[in-house]
């Protein structure tokens, strides 16, 4: 009982510092709306008080969602394999089944939407550990620990970027699961411009093209905040590399359908993405 009501004030603090942030942090506060205002009404100028309205609600919301997000990472130690269904719930997970099926490993995909990191750890929780590629934290080493010593209390494999290529590839040839968080603005010669809400941001393909070269099927996951106490992992349809090869550019084709997935999840609650981050900051 203690610990549940530290839990919900931990939460509710994080949510305060990020509904603060959206006042404080002025800038990120406008790229946030206008993100939102490009995706959904296809433009940066916020024509009117409706539009505007609805960029600001959506944008201040995304601020607070990420304080919970940040809450939940603080308390991962919390969520165990005893409670974890008490607070999350899984839903198609017989696509992950499916996917795993084809014993050429799995490639999770995930965005900085909703509270992601309690989306991963709650798949370890489930047996489902991965290798997991990230960005250090170089400015800040005892941060950097902190979070990495997080993100791998329940059986995940944090892989440095620049050393992950070979270790990832070994994985799939393994049979196992690996995880990419793609949803951020990629340099042209890490992806290319694939359509999103209408518009063509640079999208990271690395993670397809691993695909297209191991045969593993790719299944886009995201984890929905609820509320306080309830959050929904949802793991879409998998897209499967075998079913583009007739395309002239298959790796087109399957980013294209992967963004579809990620403009999916958006749509059905927009607040729950980080539209802090520019993503879209070429258009």
């Amino acid at each position: 009982m203690v610990l549940a009501m530290l839990r919900f004030v931990l939460i509710f603090l994080c949510r305060g510092v990020g509904f603060l942030s959206f006042f404080i942090f002025k800038k990120r506060n406008k790229i946030a709306q206008q993100n939102v205002s490009l995706c959904f009404f296809g433009s940066t100028q916020i024509k009117n008080k409706q539009s505007k309205n609805f960029c600001k609600k959506v944008a201040l919301k995304s601020f607070m969602n990420q304080g919970q997000t940040a809450a939940d990472l603080l308390l991962l130690s919390v969520y165990t394999k005893k409670n974890i269904d008490k607070y999350v719930t899984i839903k198609n997970k017989h696509y992950f089944l499916e996917a795993q099926q084809k014993n050429k490993g799995v490639i999770f995909t995930t965005a900085h939407f909703g509270s992601w990191e309690l989306g991963s750890h709650t798949f370890a929780l489930n047996d489902i550990a991965c290798c997991i590629l990230y960005n250090p934290i170089k400015h800040n080493s005892k941060l950097e620990t902190l979070i990495k010593k997080q993100r791998e209390r329940s059986g995940h494999t944090l892989i440095p970027k620049e050393r992950a290529l070979l270790r990832i590839f070994k994985q799939l040839k393994g049979n196992k699961f690996v995880s990419f968080v793609t949803d951020q603005y990629c340099i042209p010669e890490e992806g290319m411009q694939v359509p999103l809400f209408g518009q063509r941001p640079w999208t990271h393909t690395g993670f397809i093209k691993l695909s297209l070269k191991t045969g593993a099927p790719i299944v886009p996951v995201f984890m929905f905040t609820k509320n306080f106490f309830k959050y929904e992992e949802e793991i879409c349809k998998p897209l499967y590399p075998e079913n583009f090869l007739h395309y002239k550019n298959p790796e087109y084709e399957m980013a294209r359908a992967h963004n579809k997935a990620l403009e999916k999840a958006i749509k059905k609650s927009p607040s729950q993405w980080m539209w802090q981050h520019r993503k879209f900051k070429n258009m």
